[in-house]
């Protein structure tokens, strides 16, 4: 009996040791400040941010203004940014779901404080992307302090590390009310179009042309492409007005309560966008490729908590449809179009 007993402890031991070992369980947000307050105003953080890129190894893929809810008289800025170097790293870990995390975004934006500079915060998203594989820990820790260091060196003012966003001790994303998109991000990728035989480079054209002008509901519309020939990938950047301005009314403060009297709080979430489509090519097989918007929506806003995502269920289905549909025209004109 005792020997049971101890072959069932050892048992258990190894067990939680698997999985503090497969997602270390240690909190991290969404979103992290770098500077809060800075010692300049928005655009003058945008050019120096933009002139030291390079020097730290990244490539500014967009720089561009977010839409802000309605009656809001502070702006936020929004920077994509890549390093080569890194978005080679998480290609090798997983080349079918790391394009969505390859791109860096960087938040700078104001409120009644002063201006803020703040990231996604990549220890989060990679623990999400990644489906919590404790092998690249290290990678995404030391990108992390890279990240931050660029930041904190081209922008003067108070250091911070304050995280805010939800806050999650794995990557795991559950299900909200036990039915609403959840699961392993692998399994939330929907190929929206399988082409045979087409040229990647060619389509990922047409489609950066297709999105070029806003669309008529949400305004969404390619902000950047980002090619990877190594990895035959090509991976668009999409926003739109009012789809971020709506985003950010429907957040608010989110779990920082610190927020919660200013005028519009949820700026702060402005890094959230841009969304990305991703053109891939497997073997004879070209894919375009989306995250489930509802599954993405919960990666980056959760903490709005459940009845905002209750109430504005209908949104993430309505921002998918009219991707897929300016992507399914683009895609007509040379009788490509396989879409669902």
């Amino acid at each position: 009996m005792k020997t049971k007993i101890s072959l069932f402890v050892m048992l258990a031991a190894v067990l939680a040791w698997s999985v503090n070992t497969f997602a270390d369980g240690k909190r991290q947000s969404v979103y992290q400040y770098v500077v809060s307050p800075a010692d300049v105003d928005i655009d003058q953080a945008v050019q120096l941010i933009e002139a030291r890129a390079d020097e730290y190894g990244y490539r500014v893929l967009a720089s561009f203004e977010a839409g802000t809810p309605e009656k809001c008289n502070f702006r936020a800025h929004v920077m994509a940014l890549f390093n080569p170097g890194y978005g080679r790293q998480l290609m090798v870990a997983n080349s079918q779901t790391a394009p969505f995390a390859v791109v860096d975004r960087v938040n700078i934006f104001e409120d009644e404080n002063g201006v803020h500079v703040s990231i996604v915060n990549p220890k989060s998203i990679n623990r999400t992307v990644l489906m919590d594989d404790p092998s690249f820990k290290e990678i995404t820790d030391m990108h992390t302090r890279d990240l931050r260091k660029l930041l904190a060196d081209a922008v003067p003012g108070t250091p911070s590390e304050k995280s805010y966003g939800q806050e999650r001790k794995k990557g795991y994303i559950g299900r909200t009310m036990g039915v609403m998109a959840g699961g392993k991000f692998i399994d939330k990728l929907q190929d929206k179009a399988v082409l045979a035989g087409a040229d990647l480079q060619e389509v990922a054209a047409k489609l950066q042309q297709g999105l070029s002008e806003p669309g008529t509901g949400w305004g969404m519309h390619v902000i950047y492409k980002l090619s990877l020939p190594e990895f035959n990938t090509v991976v668009l950047g999409v926003t739109g007005t009012p789809m971020d301005s709506k985003s950010f009314s429907i957040v608010g403060a989110g779990s920082d309560k610190s927020r919660k009297n200013l005028s519009c709080p949820g700026l702060a979430h402005a890094a959230a966008y841009p969304m990305s489509v991703v053109v891939y090519k497997e073997g004879d097989q070209l894919k375009i490729r989306l995250v489930d918007t509802m599954y993405r929506m919960k990666m980056y806003f959760e903490d709005a908590g459940k009845w905002a995502f209750m109430k504005n269920m209908g949104m993430p289905g309505s921002i998918e449809d009219e991707i897929v549909s300016m992507i399914n025209n683009a895609l007509a004109d040379d009788g490509l179009s396989t879409l669902d």
